[in-house]
Formats: structure tokens, sequence, C-alpha cells
């Protein structure tokens, strides 16, 4: 399951790279991004401009199996997945994500870092779902679809998101394309050599610490 991931990139950057035509909402990059929290996704709006906006992490019920993460094989078993994915597709923009793995004789596992080789801003699919609080605001809420991880990765790391190449997002964001053939084409696992982790501080476990130091590369004992 991922928890936590990073987003380190300007917001020209974002906009350059995912082809965004407005922001709505402030935007800050994190280093620490959890559950619950707020932070920028790429989405249509009712007008299909391709915006950034603010978006909770962790559809509701946030108990539920599929809200921070969702198995994107098994999209087509729950009606509410198959209903966002056809209409509220996202691109979450991410510069690593964070697993946990064990060294040597640490007691406790050590947090790390992975980021994608050569790109220090990626897209990863989402879905996301919207509607009107008591108030009349618009809220959103969305979760990052994941994949099975391969090569040595997968002995520590389980599930890795859905990293999209720039046709995948192409694809993922058209609002007229809805035909689930085409759209799961783009939705796969990228191979674990294309990735590289490291050991970070295992302060990115408190979801309130928010610091450079949570993307820094740290030097272990291995013994």
């Amino acid at each position: 399951m991922i928890e936590r991931f990073s987003l380190t990139a300007k917001i020209d950057e974002i906009m350059e790279k995912f082809d965004v035509r407005k922001v709505l909402d402030d935007y800050a990059n994190r280093y620490n991004i959890a559950p619950t929290q707020s932070m920028s996704i790429v989405m249509n709006d009712r007008h299909n401009v391709r915006v950034v906006a603010q978006s909770r992490w962790g559809l509701f019920p946030f108990w539920a199996k599929d809200s921070v993460n969702a198995d994107y094989e098994k999209l087509g078993e729950k009606p509410f997945l198959q209903r966002m994915l056809k209409r509220q597709r996202c691109i979450v923009p991410c510069s690593g994500f964070y697993g946990q793995k064990q060294f040597g004789q640490e007691k406790d596992p050590r947090a790390m870092h992975t980021i994608v080789n050569g790109r220090s801003l990626f897209g990863v699919a989402g879905i996301y779902d919207c509607w009107r609080n008591g108030s009349g605001k618009e809220v959103r809420a969305f979760t990052m679809l994941t994949a099975a991880a391969s090569g040595t990765l997968s002995t520590w790391q389980p599930r890795v998101p859905v990293v999209m190449d720039e046709e995948g997002i192409e694809a993922w964001l058209d609002p007229r394309e809805t035909e689930m053939t085409v759209l799961r084409r783009h939705l796969e696992g990228l191979d674990g050599h294309l990735m590289r982790s490291y050991p970070v501080t295992n302060q990115v476990r408190n979801d309130q610490y928010e610091s450079p130091e949570c993307i820094r590369e740290i030097r272990i004992d291995y013994a």
C-alpha cells in the first residue's frame, strides 16, 4: 500500500508537463503527503478545461479498502469505482513515493523513498469523487491506482503507483475516451529497474513532519 508520497515540482513545471490551462487553488510543493490531507491533482473542470485543483487523498468512507489506493485490476468489481473510472479520472502529480524496508539489525523498518529514473515529476493514474457539502461548497476526494511491483523492488514493496507515459496521460484525461479496453492498456506497473529507492528519515511516518529532509538520502549501517 502507498501511504506517503512527495511532490516537489513547481507549479509551472506541473502546468507544462500535464498541459494544464488553469490553477483553481493555491499550490505548494510537499515532501510528505499523507492520507486525508489535501494536495493538487490534474483534472478536467465542468467545461472540460484541464486544471490543477485541490483534492483530499482518500475516498469516503476513509476506512474502506479502496479509499487511499485502488488495485487497477479490480476496478470493475465495484460499481462506484467503475462510475469514477468512466467520468472522473485524474492525474496525481508525483515526485516520489515512500515505502519501508528492513535493513540488518535495525529495530524498525527503514523508510524508503522511490523515484522514477530521469523523471523528477511524473503522473500517477487516479480517480476522484465530487459532491457538495452542507454549505454548498464543492468537495473532492481521490484514490491512487496501484499495480503489483516487479523485480527486486517487489521483495519489500508489494505495490507501486500506476505511472503513466504521455500517451496514457492524454487518454486518461480525455473526457471523450470511455472505452475501458483503451484505458486499461495504460494501467500497468512500471518495471522495477526503471525506479530507484533509497533510505530516508523515519520521520516521514509522522503526518505532520514536512521538511526537505524527508527526501534526503541517508547512510545507514547495513550490518
